[in-house]
């Protein structure tokens, strides 16, 4: 989040997470605020079938978009 400009979407690949907990949520929330603040949005892509359960149990999954790809992600100023 420290690039300028920030970027319109930030997109977390999560294939290779296998694990998380509170900290690993409250970072992912903590990182949305921030994005929020510079006109990011986050997409989650490919989460494990664990985290998919987790993110759905908490609700985490209604305040981000996700993804079972990543999705494909134009240059700014290419249209799709």
């Amino acid at each position: 989040m420290a690039a300028r400009p920030a970027p319109q979407i930030l997109v977390v690949d999560l294939a290779g997470v296998t694990f998380c907990d509170s900290a690993g949520l409250n970072t992912l929330l903590q990182a949305r605020r921030e994005a929020e603040r510079q006109d990011t949005v986050i997409r989650l892509a490919r989460p494990s079938d664990i985290v998919t359960r987790l993110l759905e149990m908490t609700g985490v999954d209604q305040l981000f978009p996700v993804d079972r790809v990543v999705p494909a992600v134009l240059p700014p100023g290419r249209a799709g």
